[in-house]
């Protein structure tokens, strides 16, 4: 696979070029990968023009707030100058669209926020009058939405409305600034109908502990601490199915800045881990900078992509049907293509338009090469039609040879066509680790029919050799192998075979290195070695450091800890004899990693149960091993023995504060010389 995505790879530059605009695009495309880090993409979409009022009308925009496309024309809505701007396609050129009363006279509107057409009308809020109006397709008042005269409708929030959509039914929904509880909800009669899908309250640490609080407060008590309330919703969109796609600008997770409801307001995406928008650890903010995506609003197209504007970064994320993310583009600035205010998206057909609040401008965004050959693909896999998007798959990874879902499509149409070897090492270039279990099962149950004569054959003959080996006098065998039998028997009969290699002199220092080095060997495998399937570790982030603390440093710390426990509590044992002896206990843990180690790349993602049984059987079986060597290296009744080890856990915990309290004063005491060494060098 590798000398395909090579050669793939050297028509990169050829086919990168061919795209329409790619090159002249003020920014630069990205996705992410498995991990979460972002991964350099070529352009989705480029800038292709731009126009303003005057262009459009030969009357500047005035506060525009929101876009809509019907039947192929795009609605603006030009807030200041109260009109709508109704522009073609290619923003070359537009007509002007007036407001009028019912008895005909024009309407001055005082802060219009929200838009949406369809065939009942134009819905247009007015967050100034507290009022939502449905104008015909000639700008003539149809309809007037007010504030609910219903219990349900706190009062006190006043009806400003800053978007809005119709169902095919003609019900209408609408965002109130303030309004925390969903979408208020009228039929197509103006009737107040309630609330309409709103966000859950996300559980926060601060959240769990007033609540832990209110328990043993008093009411008035509890009235006076804060309230946690929902998320609000910041726009909204609606597909052709009736589903309701939503973006909160402040949530605090990913996972919920968008959401998918269905016409009942249930998430569909709600517990599905799905990641909206930019992902960027707190450690890595930058003071200043917009550090955290703000969602402000999103589009739905006609072909199910879904177009999600962010107004921190004035990027735009598109997604596809099921929420993964294709890619990201834009961003902030005064060139063509880069916003200052981002306030609204559009889509159309393949172009995708985007207002901008300070300039007063809408830019038109067209597909490159690169993004036309990935959704061309995205649709046809979607449709299963795996083996038909192949060739679209091959032009992204020509684009883009890192490009995850190109791997997972060219895998799924490489299993299709019964290339199994071929698929899995697409799929474990994809690190779709569900599509790879799924494959690698058929392949395995397809290998364990076509060899299973010499595979039973295999294992009679295994453990024939094992009985043999078990022989004691065969060929002498059991006198050489005496001495690590010896040691072994402990992990079957730990507090006889301590006291005997005690007692006989044979606890060896040597040995229990070994084990420790065994440990350590086998942490630093796991890194790289452990099954696609089961690894949930990062070959690149891989730090000798860490396997060395949790393995060295721990065995040690152990070791001294529980020595000097031992000794102020009347031990028996010394600090060498419980440097051995604790080796000991490690063996069945160890065994249980070499077992996991190797099962990991021989089963499937759903019977990794059995790993972590596993595990726990070999992690229980070292645990009461360690409780039978102390008792018999310190002669500790059990309770004695169990006091020990949560007074060593202590002091463990003691020791690496004080290690943590050290490496701070020294930090900082090393500062300081550096700032009076820089004063005294700096003065000369």
């Amino acid at each position: 696979m590798k000398r395909r995505l090579a050669a793939l790879a050297l028509t990169a530059c050829l086919l990168a070029a061919a795209a329409p605009g790619a090159a002249a695009a003020p920014y630069r495309g990205y996705t992410y990968d498995q991990q979460g880090k972002e991964q350099a993409a070529p352009v989705l979409y480029a800038p292709r023009s731009e126009a303003g009022g005057e262009q459009l009308t030969g009357l500047a925009m005035a506060e525009p707030s929101d876009l809509c496309f019907f039947e192929g024309e795009l609605y603006i809505l030009d807030g200041g100058n109260s009109r709508l701007i109704v522009a073609d396609q290619a923003l070359s050129g537009a007509r002007e669209q007036l407001f009028y009363s019912e008895g005909g006279q024009p309407m001055q509107l005082q802060q219009p926020l929200g838009l949406y057409v369809c065939e009942r009308g134009i819905y247009v809020s007015d967050a100034g009058a507290l009022k939502v109006y449905r104008f015909s397709a000639q700008g003539k008042l149809l309809q007037t939405f007010t504030q609910p005269d219903s219990p349900l409708y706190d009062r006190t929030i006043p009806f400003r409305v800053t978007r809005l959509l119709a169902d095919s039914a003609g019900n209408l929904y609408a965002l109130v600034e303030g309004q925390y509880s969903g979408a208020v909800l009228f039929s197509a009669a103006g009737e107040f109908l309630g609330f309409y899908g709103p966000n859950e309250v996300e559980m926060t640490l601060d959240m769990l502990l007033d609540q832990s609080w209110k328990q043993i407060l008093s009411e008035e008590q509890q009235n006076a601490m804060s309230r946690f309330i929902p998320v609000a919703y910041t726009s909204f969109d609606i597909d052709g199915e009736n589903f309701i796609y939503t973006c909160s600008q402040s949530a605090l997770s990913e996972s919920t800045r968008v959401r998918r409801l269905n016409p009942s307001g249930k998430g569909l995406w709600d517990g599905r881990g799905l990641l909206f928008g930019d992902d960027i650890p707190q450690e890595q903010w930058v003071p200043g900078l917009a550090n955290t995506t703000q969602m402000v609003d999103l589009d739905i197209s006609d072909t199910g992509y879904l177009n999600v504007l962010d107004a921190a970064k004035g990027r735009v994320f598109q997604y596809d049907g099921n929420g993964v993310l294709l890619g990201v583009f834009g961003g902030k600035g005064q060139q063509l293509g880069v916003f200052q205010d981002p306030a609204a998206i559009e889509s159309q057909g393949a172009a995708i338009y985007v207002l901008d609040r300070k300039n007063a401008t809408v830019t038109r965004f067209v597909r490159t090469a690169y993004g036309t050959a990935l959704q061309n693909a995205v649709e046809l896999y979607n449709q299963g039609e795996y083996e038909k998007a192949q060739p679209y798959w091959e032009q992204v990874l020509a684009m883009d040879g890192a490009s995850r879902l190109a791997c997972l499509g060219m895998g799924k149409a490489l299993y299709a066509q019964g290339q199994t070897d071929s698929a899995l090492r697409y799929l474990k270039a994809s690190q779709d680790k569900t599509q790879y279990s799924q494959v690698f099962e058929s392949e395995r149950l397809a290998f364990i029919r076509g060899h299973f004569t010499w595979l039973f054959a295999g294992a009679a003959l295994a453990g024939a050799a094992v009985w043999f080996l078990s022989r004691r006098r065969w060929f002498g065998l059991g006198r050489r192998l005496e001495p690590a039998a010896r040691h072994l028997r402990v992990m079957l009969h730990p507090g006889e075979g301590v006291r005997e290699l005690r007692e006989t002199g044979r606890l060896s220092p040597w040995f229990a290195a070994a084990v420790v080095g065994c440990w350590l060997a086998l942490e630093v495998i796991g890194w790289f070695g452990t099954g696609f399937v089961f690894n949930q570790k990062d070959p690149e982030e891989f730090n000798l450091l860490f396997p060395l603390v949790g393995t060295v440093l721990a065995y040690g710390l152990w070791v001294l800890v529980n020595w000097a426990v031992s000794t102020l509590s009347d031990g028996k044992g010394t600090a060498r004899e419980l440097f051995c002896a604790s080796a000991y206990a490690l063996l069945p843990y160890l065994a249980g990693k070499v077992i996991v180690l190797l099962l990991s790349h021989l089963l499937t993602q759903q019977e990794g149960a059995f790993l972590v049984w596993i595990e726990a059987a070999a992690l229980g079986w070292s645990a009461l091993l360690l409780l039978s060597v102390l008792m018999t290296l310190h002669q500790y009744s059990l309770g004695k023995v169990c006091g020990s080890i949560a007074l060593t856990i202590g002091g463990i915990a003691v020791v690496l504060f004080l290690l943590f309290m050290a490496v701070v004063l020294f930090e900082h005491v090393s500062n300081l010389f550096m700032i009076v060494y820089n004063e005294l060098t700096l003065r000369r």
